[in-house]
């Protein structure tokens, strides 16, 4: 599933990122050492207060600015290290990567002598295991493609990945440990091996792991629309991997941490056929600008504060608070680092502090995560999770049916529709937050018969007072008030791209198409400018 997201583009950027690499004299390699960060919602707890206070105070600090006129011009930068970002310099890298379409894949998934060899995925997880010099070897047969692969120095020398964690999908495993997310959502064969989409699975049965393959017991087999996979992954299983496949292509040192302050549009003085962007990051000590071809922006959402109607009132009446040490109200790009934080003093402490009550406001996956995670923490007396409508059940984010047999012919449905059709298409087909039948039965089943649990549906906070070191919340079911110590907002974020600090810069510059807030995309994920005319090419 992530692979596919970057199949369409690849193959021709590839091709012509190439072909480039050739022509041009290469550099010397990076400087890997570690230094910044790029979106504060991804550091930890004592990171966030650091990184927000580096970034205001060298607006105006005497921190070293760089900008190397002998420096080479990179071929790519990239924005990011999740699973996206990896999915694309593993594409760029496979000698033999898998370039079908969803639709193809699952035609030739009904007759498996139209896959690869089961021998040769074998074979490539043997190879992944040796290193990049057994995973990248080229045949003669990938020698003469049409879409030949770059090669590892050229991605070395010539590209540059910046990430707030200066290392493959840090943020991802990090939330992960610390909610306590045991399973993923997808299906075992969505991950970001460009070679084979069952690569996951031989990986678990060749490693004798097939209990690290979860069946979805609840997953209806008689479904026409969905003909499996039927097994989700386990976190470990994941994380093993991805981290094989990051040694095995020989891209464990390529990430930089980094905060990318701007990237800008440049005149062309260097004899180059294409436009080019200065982008700068910041170091912490230093910030330095490079100049490159292309920018890939894999930064995930990003989650803006935006207070509850009643929050200012009760944050004005706690900011006189001499002890208000901790903050009350978490939103949700501060949950997780506060738990990291306070688990980790707790395990300090022999006798840890009065436990709390806790409210949890939300209604998808992640806000049911938390909830069972914090009623099974030690800090927790009791927690009350409330959200506005009933629970969703769903396996995934989206119907059965977009992941199924049929998903390609969804897919070309959803490319025929205008742009302001396919923006309410996607609302309509994810309906706000949802929760796997598994976690939601335990939720229900907490909700009947532990003390300390309280599962509200269809409620929202009428009226909040701060008063006595407490929350006393009243909701618009009627019931009594109640008492709480902490209130955790995990209601999701609304992705718009006025929220991305680093694209401010881009966007006085040119004039990006947007509906909904989302930019509007070419066929090969390159953001459409209002002032492109025939240029535009957004009906795919």
């Amino acid at each position: 599933k992530i692979s596919s997201v970057v199949a369409s583009v690849v193959g021709s950027a590839r091709m012509k990122i190439r072909n480039e690499f050739e022509q041009r004299h290469h550099h010397t390699c990076l400087n890997r050492d570690s230094a910044v960060c790029d979106n504060a919602k991804c550091t930890s707890a004592a990171e966030d207060a650091d990184v927000k206070n580096s970034y205001d105070s060298t607006l105006n600090s005497d921190i070293v600015e760089e900008y190397d006129e002998n420096e080479g011009v990179k071929e790519l930068m990239v924005i990011g290290a999740g699973p996206h970002a990896l999915a694309l310099l593993l594409r760029l890298l496979e000698p033999e990567p898998d370039f079908w379409s969803d639709e193809e894949r699952h035609k030739r998934a009904e007759k498996t002598k139209l896959m690869k060899h089961y021998h040769d995925v074998y074979r490539h997880l043997k190879n992944l295991s040796r290193g990049p010099s057994y995973t990248l070897k080229q045949t003669k047969k990938t020698k003469k493609s049409s879409h030949p692969p770059l090669t590892l120095k050229d991605i070395r020398e010539s590209s540059l990945v910046v990430d707030a964690h200066g290392d493959w999908m840090a943020s991802w495993k990090r939330n992960f440990q610390n909610i306590g997310i045991t399973k993923l959502r997808s299906l075992m064969n969505a991950h970001a091996d460009p070679y084979d989409h069952r690569s996951m699975e031989y990986f678990a049965e060749s490693n004798k792991r097939g209990h690290d393959l979860v069946t979805l017991k609840s997953l209806s087999q008689r479904d026409d629309k969905f003909r499996g996979p039927y097994q989700v992954p386990t976190t470990k299983l994941f994380h093993d991997f991805h981290d094989l496949l990051i040694k095995g292509y020989g891209i464990d040192s390529l990430v930089q941490k980094g905060f990318v302050r701007s990237i800008n549009p440049v005149q062309n003085s260097r004899n180059i056929k294409e436009g080019l962007f200065e982008v700068k990051i910041d170091y912490g000590d230093k910030i330095k600008t490079y100049v490159t071809k292309r920018v890939v922006c894999a930064l995930g959402p990003n989650f803006n504060k935006d207070q509850m109607w009643w929050e200012r009132e009760i944050n004005h009446k706690m900011s006189n608070i001499s002890d208000n040490h901790n903050p009350k109200i978490l939103s949700a790009n501060e949950i997780v680092p506060w738990l990291e934080t306070h688990e980790r003093e707790c395990n300090k402490k022999e006798h840890g502090e009065k436990p709390m009550r806790l409210l949890v406001v939300g209604g998808g996956i992640t806000s049911a995560q938390l909830a069972l995670k914090a009623k099974k923490s030690q800090w927790c007396e009791s927690v009350t999770f409330i959200q506005r409508s009933m629970s969703l059940s769903r396996h995934f984010d989206v119907e059965n049916h977009w992941l199924g047999s049929q998903r390609g012919k969804f897919l070309d449905s959803f490319w025929s529709l205008n742009m302001e059709d396919r923006a309410h298409h996607n609302m309509d087909a994810r309906k706000g937050g949802s929760i796997p039948p598994d976690i939601l039965e335990e939720l229900y089943h907490k909700n009947q018969n532990s003390s300390g649990f309280e599962m509200k549906e269809e409620v929202e906070i009428s009226d909040v007072d701060w008063k006595d070191g407490k929350f006393h919340v009243s909701l618009d079911d009627g019931s009594e008030i109640m008492e709480f110590d902490m209130i955790w907002l995990a209601t999701g974020s609304q992705n718009h791209i006025d929220k991305y600090s680093c694209l401010h810069k881009l966007r006085e510059t040119l004039s990006i198409e947007t509906v909904h807030g989302l930019p509007v995309l070419k066929k090969d994920l390159s953001l459409v400018s209002t002032e492109s005319n025939g240029d535009r090419e957004v009906e795919w």
